[in-house]
């Protein structure tokens, strides 16, 4: 019996052990999704050393569990948002306005991921836009769609089946300036049109 006792008086150590322990695999797992030294601006979270032989273990542990195929800087830059214009968590039943204008780079793309980080489990064929989808205005302004349905014209990437939206934007062959400033470009904004039925706010 006193043996027993004893045992026993280790179940409350071993609780707190595997408490510690999963905790500190949800931190170590946010801190690889979320990245260390990521810059924000204008919404969009980016890194310099993505891809780079300078990326810190912690990069290339984020790079492994989002799946995302990092070029280096020159070839490819990445940014990614999970929130709108106004700060609002983006969601498949609500539609975005994306929003720009000339982007520094050869060419661009946005694509819509799911919270899993996978892309939607949907057959629109529609996952992202590019710079050859868009229509320009005079002043080489352009907008896209992002929503669970197509809309009526323009250029549309689907985010039915995604539930929570995350969008990447990507740079391909930026320029020189872009590289070593995030700051210096002009980034899309992701305007809310509306959630729901009929659209309502």
């Amino acid at each position: 019996m006193a043996a027993k006792r004893q045992g026993g008086a280790y179940w409350p150590f071993l609780a707190m052990a595997a408490l510690g322990l999963v905790a500190g695999t949800g931190s170590a797992l946010w801190t690889m999704k979320q990245g260390l030294g990521r810059e924000v601006h204008a919404g969009w979270s980016g890194s310099k050393v993505t891809g780079s032989v300078d990326a810190d273990p912690w990069t290339r542990a984020q790079v492994a569990l989002t799946g995302l195929l990092a070029l280096n800087r020159q070839q490819a830059i990445y940014f990614s948002r999970r929130t709108d214009d106004a700060g609002q968590p983006l969601r498949e039943d609500c539609r975005y306005r994306v929003e720009g204008a000339t982007l520094p780079a050869r060419w661009w793309s946005v694509t819509v991921y799911a919270a899993d980080d996978y892309l939607p489990l949907n057959d629109d064929d529609a996952l992202s836009f590019d710079a050859t989808e868009v229509r320009r205005d005079a002043k080489g302004r352009w907008a896209a769609t992002v929503a669970a349905q197509r809309p009526a014209s323009g250029a549309w990437a689907s985010s039915r089946n995604a539930g929570a939206v995350d969008l990447t934007l990507r740079l391909y062959n930026p320029t020189p300036a872009a590289q070593a400033d995030f700051a210096a470009i002009a980034f899309p904004r992701v305007v809310r049109i509306g959630c729901g039925k009929g659209d309502a706010a």
